[in-house]
């Protein structure tokens, strides 16, 4: 019996991922560097759409006491463009933030779809604000959930670095390699 295709975010955080990191070939060390950076694209895409979700659904609770004024719809995207600015992440993030779109981004945004509901923001109308309420905090929980899974992904990503670097700092690899 075959073992089941696992997801790559699931591989990468795995204990033994990194087994043997030391005597790894520098091509495969790029390789792998390169699944983590997949990896993580597809994790950050997934959290944005958490995110955006949440924003969504904050801003019609918001409508809905009058606390904002004007159509939901028309108001979108000053919605989705305020991001992060009201969750204080004005500093400059660690690590060059990627917008592209995965490979498998039906795989996330089904995963978020599940949480939200395919219909939810097409009957937004007709939800009570508990109910807004409850899909918001479960966005929000799936939307920590993922940070924490990023969190690993950059810890392995910065183990494979710091590997690359010590190959090319003690000489054990030509850095000039890799420009060609």
């Amino acid at each position: 019996m075959t073992e089941p295709k696992r997801r790559l975010v699931e591989r990468i955080t795995e204990t033994g991922f990194l087994a043997g990191l030391e005597e790894m070939p520098l091509d495969e060390l790029r390789s792998i560097r390169d699944e983590c950076r997949e990896g993580e694209n597809e994790i950050s895409f997934e959290r944005r759409l958490c995110q955006a979700r949440i924003d969504i659904l904050t801003a019609e609770l918001d409508r809905r006491r009058g606390s904002e004024a004007g159509d939901l719809l028309s108001r979108l995207p000053e919605i989705l463009a305020a991001e992060g600015e009201a969750s204080g992440e004005g500093r400059l993030p660690n690590r060059a933030p990627s917008f592209a779109i995965p490979r498998n981004a039906d795989v996330p945004r089904r995963r978020v779809e599940e949480i939200l509901g395919e219909t939810t923001l097409a009957r937004l109308p007709a939800l009570q604000p508990q109910e807004l309420q409850s899909i918001i905090s479960a966005l929000a929980d799936h939307e920590r959930a993922l940070s924490e899974k990023r969190r690993e992904i950059h810890e392995v990503l910065d183990r494979i670095q710091a590997e690359i670097v010590r190959r090319y700092t003690t000489g054990q690899a030509d850095p000039t390699a890799a420009l060609s």
